[in-house]
């Protein structure tokens, strides 16, 4: 499948006309990733958004070298991450790591922010579906620290 049909068939790039889904694939390309292997790390200059095409993916939250690095997100196939660049900003705010051999879509964050300035209507479908992955993994964080919590013993 092309990348342009896969692209317009993904609920995220649903709103995209033929012709941008065109345009998106011109700036994209497949990548391969071996497992333990970084995609971008915490602090990396932000200049591509990344959607899992197959494979497993753990966002992790930076740590100095000593210390253990916490998983906030597992990536699974289908989704997007790596989003920074779309809200401005200009570095990664986690640490993307395959868990086992992983495929992504890369997309140019520049020229896809072009694209979206470029159509109102696809860029507030778009940035409502960035919104929506962030409160999700924001809960889910929520959730996994309350369950972290929930296991330590407290002394009264």
């Amino acid at each position: 499948m092309s990348d342009d049909k896969m692209l317009k068939g993904h609920d995220v790039f649903r709103s995209l006309s033929v012709d941008q889904a065109k345009e998106l694939s011109r700036f994209s390309s497949v990548k391969q990733f071996m497992a333990n292997e970084t995609i971008f790390e915490y602090n990396d200059a932000a200049g591509h958004v990344y959607m899992l095409m197959e494979g497993l993916v753990n966002l992790r939250l930076p740590a100095t070298e000593q210390d253990f690095s916490l998983v906030i997100s597992r990536i699974e196939k289908g989704e997007l991450f790596g989003l920074s660049p779309l809200l401005d900003s200009e570095r990664y705010t986690a640490t993307a790591q395959c868990v086992e051999s992983t495929e992504v879509l890369s997309i140019e964050a520049k020229p896809f922010r072009e694209l979206l300035r470029n159509n109102c209507m696809v860029d507030f479908n778009m940035m409502n579906q960035v919104a929506d992955i962030y409160f999700n993994r924001y809960i889910d964080v929520l959730k996994n620290l309350q369950g972290v919590v929930g296991q330590i013993s407290l002394i009264r």
